[in-house]
């Protein structure tokens, strides 16, 4: 299901860009994917879809959640501020039996992904560099408990 969503995201226009991060958790290992849309329309800068996803998982069960623009369970808060609700209609994230930091998905109300990044204030020399970006990710639970971890990213970039 990753391929086709990220394959879905990645059919660009001949001069469309493709834009992001990968980033990986410093305590979970869990690797967090925001990719931003391609269609000027859209807004290229404004993301398109996050996945997130376990490398300690057999291949076909390796995606946890995908949030995404189209179903409105991810949202850019501004300065590299990317948020997923975890929406218990759509089969994306609403497998709610999936371990995820230490919790299971449904008993999580939203993941927000924090990127210590602005296009504002960095240019293209980061794009597809071996730079990495600090961040954290945040689990808000349903009671209100707030789990977080550090993220290391890098930027994604695609003429």
């Amino acid at each position: 299901m990753k391929t086709i969503v990220l394959l879905s995201v990645l059919i660009l226009p001949s001069l469309a860009l493709a834009d992001g991060f990968f980033c990986k958790g410093n305590h979970t290992g869990l690797d967090f994917k925001v990719i931003n849309h391609t269609r000027a329309s859209a807004g290229t800068r404004t993301p398109a879809v996050m996945v997130i996803s376990s490398p300690y998982v057999i291949s076909d069960r390796k995606t946890i959640a995908v949030f995404s623009a189209k179903n409105h369970t991810l949202a850019y808060r501004g300065r590299g501020v990317y948020e997923g609700q975890v929406d218990l209609r759509y089969p994306e994230t609403g497998r709610k039996g999936e371990n995820i930091a230490g919790t299971k998905l449904g008993e999580l109300k939203s993941i927000q992904l924090d990127i210590e990044f602005s296009y504002s204030h960095h240019d293209s020399s980061l794009a597809n560099s071996v730079a990495e970006i600090p961040g954290k990710v945040f689990y808000l639970k349903r009671t209100g408990e707030i789990l977080e971890e550090s993220v290391v990213c890098k930027r994604y970039h695609k003429e």
